[in-house]
């Protein structure tokens, strides 16, 4: 590798700054924190995750997940659910209201790679973006 190329280290903490950046942008016009809006797209509606689960896939404390929680029920974003298998555990679902912020901060933030990215190969981004996080999640 020429030593004057990026390495990938340096390539995936810009991109990861720039992602987040969006994220941050996009999430105050719906008036949720970064990490409220990434919440909320984590609300699959296959399985619900547990608290330890979004606490593990955001990176945080289970007490943190509380707290975000607590905030976006009381917004009528999402509710808690026990978990019919394990009556300890709670899972977050997402209401009707909360379905339909979560796609429209994932409509908005499509919109806005499409206008920031204007003369990208997508179909061979979309590609290599998902094989790198197929890669990276393997081998956790």
């Amino acid at each position: 590798m020429p030593t004057d190329a990026p390495g990938l280290a340096p390539a995936f903490a810009q991109l990861h700054r720039e992602m987040s950046t969006l994220y941050s942008l996009i999430a105050r016009r719906l008036e949720l924190t970064s990490q409220q809006a990434e919440l909320l797209c984590l609300l699959g509606a296959d399985r619900p995750p547990s608290f330890g689960e979004l606490a593990a896939m955001l990176g945080c404390d289970k007490t943190n997940v509380t707290g975000m929680v607590d905030r976006l029920e009381r917004r009528g974003l999402l509710a808690r659910k026990t978990d019919p298998s394990d009556r300890r555990v709670t899972r977050a679902v997402p209401t009707d209201q909360g379905s339909a912020v979560r796609e429209k901060f994932r409509a908005d933030l499509e919109q806005e790679l499409t206008r920031r990215l204007p003369e990208i190969d997508r179909t061979r981004l979309i590609a290599l973006v998902t094989a790198t996080a197929t890669a990276l999640a393997e081998r956790r």
